[in-house]
């Protein structure tokens, strides 16, 4: 390995430091690498990861979702989402280990439900709706708002049950 130091970077010539450029981007391209890295991960772990500041300390981050070539990480501060280079994670240990977050309750079937049942949901404009299952079908139901507006087929999942006290 060649020792260099910032003095002669900053002196040398732009196709050179442009050929540096490249030799490290495609080093940090390889799969061994981001490999090496990503098995080290887990989805709620927390990591410390390089910004542009090249003298600044690793930032600590929560990993959101791992994909093919980065991770999404959440800021622990700003709370702000980034996608990022595996290469740009500190997954050294340093940081302890956030809480994974619990698993979403299941959603609802066609067994949840009755011909009858008042229901609630949200149509495609974001309003709420409540209405009367007039028909279970295999994938929705049939819903009855009111005489004027017809029916909404909604898919079972995205149907609350409404409990009238």
């Amino acid at each position: 390995m060649i020792p260099l130091s910032l003095d002669e970077l900053r002196q040398a010539h732009s196709s050179a430091l442009y050929r540096l450029y490249l030799v490290i981007g495609k080093m940090l391209d390889e799969p061994q690498r981001i490999l090496q890295v990503r098995q080290g991960l887990r989805l709620g772990m927390t990591v410390g990861y390089l910004t542009d500041d090249p003298l600044g300390a690793p930032r600590q981050a929560r990993v959101v979702e791992l994909r093919a070539t980065q991770a999404v990480i959440e800021d622990r501060a700003t709370r702000q989402r980034w996608a990022v280079r595996y290469t740009a994670l500190v997954p050294d240990g340093t940081y302890p280990d956030a809480q994974p977050e619990s698993a979403p309750p299941p959603r609802a079937s066609r067994e949840d439900f009755f011909i009858g049942d008042t229901v609630g949901f949200t149509d495609k404009h974001l309003r709420e709706r409540i209405g009367t299952i007039v028909r279970l079908n295999q994938k929705t139901a049939s819903i009855a708002c009111h005489d004027t507006e017809g029916h909404w087929r909604v898919s079972y999942g995205l149907l609350r049950r409404i409990v009238d006290v």
